[in-house]
């Protein structure tokens, strides 16, 4: 009796997180991972497999280029596995692209870095709040741009973080924080080695605290080098935030 040999694919997704309760499967909530692997079993039927992503998303964060990996034993071509799951999944949830991946590839292991993108809106919009974070007052960006390069760099975001979290290391290496300014939207975009959970959210939250003219550039270094509660009561809404991309190659991360 031949048997199909487990084999690894690299998928890059994009969701709606709306209705999604976060990346992770839980029991009682429904998941981009818990969505994903009901799609899979539909495809390739009951039989083992494995889907890891490359880092957790909150509730109600969205994603452009999600990258997981997905291990079964199938002699589908990726361009097939694209097609069926997408056929199976439900509208919010979208594969853009399978390709074969090394046995030894993870999704979250070899990540290098990961860039999250906050869409902050300046105007009433009817089809905005979705998908981002309308603050009514005037902000001052220049002193947003000053705050943020504070955040670059190697920082222990303590601060930025939940109890739980503090078990652990909360040191992270923000490699950008860039301030665009497209039309009516004032796009946030942050690119780290990884992030605490609701970290990118309150990075935000503190900048749009700086652009009011409520908090400054030296509360922000403070934030950095002694514990507070400031971040956390100034949390972005989640709907503004998505995960961008993730990094795995060290030469394209070197010239950030």
């Amino acid at each position: 009796m031949v048997t199909t040999a487990a084999r690894r694919y690299k998928l890059i997704l994009e969701y709606d997180g709306t209705n999604f309760s976060g990346w992770q499967k839980q029991n009682d909530a429904r998941t981009v991972q818990g969505d994903l692997l009901k799609g899979a079993e539909r495809v390739f039927g009951p039989v083992a497999m494995d889907i890891q992503g490359c880092g957790r998303t909150d509730a109600g964060v969205h994603a452009l280029q999600y990258a997981a990996h997905l291990e079964v034993a199938s002699a589908l071509e990726p361009e097939t596995v694209a097609t069926l799951l997408n056929d199976t999944l439900p509208k919010d949830l979208a594969v853009l692209a399978v390709e074969p991946a090394d046995a030894r590839f993870h999704a979250r292991h070899n990540c290098l870095a990961r860039s999250y993108i906050y869409q902050i809106q300046r105007r009433k919009s009817a089809f905005a709040k979705r998908y981002n974070w309308w603050v009514r007052e005037e902000l001052d960006v220049a002193a947003m741009r000053r705050a943020a390069e504070v955040m670059v760099g190697m920082h222990d975001f303590a601060a930025f973080a939940e109890k739980q979290e503090l078990k652990k290391s909360t040191r992270v290496l923000v490699h950008r924080v860039q301030l665009v300014e497209e039309a009516n939207v004032l796009i946030v975009r942050v690119i780290g080695s990884h992030f605490l959970w609701r970290m990118v959210r309150r990075m935000v939250g503190v900048l749009v605290e700086v652009g009011s003219h409520r908090l400054t550039k030296e509360d922000i270094r403070h934030f950095l080098q002694a514990p507070s509660t400031v971040p956390f009561n100034h949390t972005a809404p989640p709907a503004g935030l998505f995960f961008e991309r993730a990094f795995y190659d060290a030469k394209e991360l070197s010239k950030l």
